[in-house]
């Protein structure tokens, strides 16, 4: 009888112990270490082993007890699961939780914007400013005949073109440690996307406004366009104003070709300006210009594969920045006169 007792109570302390042990595991998982949610940094290198980030974790105050961590991951199966990446924890969050979060890791990122309009030397400043990767490589990237092989619409340029004009405008997040071409890769990757093979192909049949077009010459004008205009209502309008300036073998006269030949980024050109010898001088070169001059956005571009049946010959954007267009020469001045130009 004495033997019976003496196992029950061994037992019942056994139990108890198990009890407690079971319910001082479920504190450690369920319980945060915070009573706030103080955000805290956290990275998981590759192939970061679960004893290292378990240690990290406790430095950091995320969890308690390390070996806590390991028995919950060997018992739910979850260790494989944890992924590289950086991540923003919080002390208010259970140790479940944080396993849950491990679980979804992201590179830690840069991020860019290039707005449309710029020439990719410009792109460039704003690709060193931003930390992604310097101007010369990414100068170097742009210029690499390599691409040529790799996407279908860089074909129809001339010999030894640089990407001036594909280099899509938008706003990109790298992971960390990118280079510039990976920058460039997206880029082009965007083009194809924006200017699909669809309204490629829209672009080499006749319209009533233009004749059948390379997607090069619709991405020269689509650059002219994005430069000079800003309403997408105008991008359109005045698209078909080249081509009628084209037509009637009118010099194109487009001011941003100017500033793009001299390598500045002002305001207005002066009557000196347009004196610079150079082939993208479209006020002394009749015809496009030899190359895009600027990279244009999707906007731009659907304008010049759309452009607008009209019978403008000349237009100006007045002191407010509204872009007036007019039939002729006269009116063209008359209404300069009344609404101020731009930039003057």
């Amino acid at each position: 009888m004495k033997r019976l007792i003496g196992l029950l109570l061994i037992l019942l302390v056994v139990g108890y112990g198990c009890s407690r042990a079971y319910d001082w595991v479920n504190y450690q998982v369920d319980t945060p270490v915070g009573s706030n949610a103080q955000v805290v940094a956290f990275k998981v290198t590759p192939g970061e082993g679960t004893d290292s980030i378990a240690d990290d974790l406790v430095n950091k105050g995320l969890i308690r007890d390390p070996s806590v961590f390991r028995y919950y991951l060997k018992y739910t199966g979850q260790g494989s699961n944890i992924q590289a990446g950086d991540y923003s924890l919080n002390k208010g969050m259970t140790l479940r939780q944080i396993v849950e979060a491990l679980q979804h890791g992201r590179a830690e990122q840069v991020s860019v914007t290039l707005p449309e309009g710029y020439p990719y030397k410009l792109m460039a400043q704003q690709v060193e400013q931003a930390g992604v990767a310097s101007a010369a490589d990414y100068l170097a990237a742009a210029k690499d005949p390599a691409w040529a092989s790799q996407y279908d619409f860089l074909s129809g340029r001339p010999p030894g073109a640089d990407l001036e004009g594909y280099l899509f405008p938008s706003t990109y997040s790298l992971n960390k440690g990118a280079t510039a071409r990976d920058l460039v890769k997206t880029q082009l990757d965007e083009f194809g996307k924006q200017f699909p093979a669809t309204l490629r192909a829209q672009a080499g049949q006749p319209t009533g406004v233009r004749p059948a077009e390379s997607v090069f010459n619709i991405v020269i004008l689509a650059s002219m366009v994005e430069r000079e205009v800003n309403q997408a209502t105008d991008r359109p309008k005045v698209c078909g104003l080249y081509y009628n300036r084209l037509k009637i073998g009118m010099p194109l006269q487009v001011d941003a070709t100017i500033l793009y030949a001299e390598g500045v980024w002002k305001k207005s050109v002066l009557f000196e300006d347009l004196k610079i010898n150079s082939p993208y001088n479209t006020y002394t070169n009749p015809g496009l210009p030899p190359g895009p001059i600027a990279n244009p956005g999707a906007d731009a571009i659907k304008a010049c594969v759309n452009p607008d049946n009209n019978n403008y010959l000349y237009y100006f954007s007045d002191s407010k920045g509204v872009t007036h267009f007019e039939s002729s020469f006269d009116q063209f001045r008359q209404d300069q006169a009344k609404f101020g130009v731009y930039g003057q």
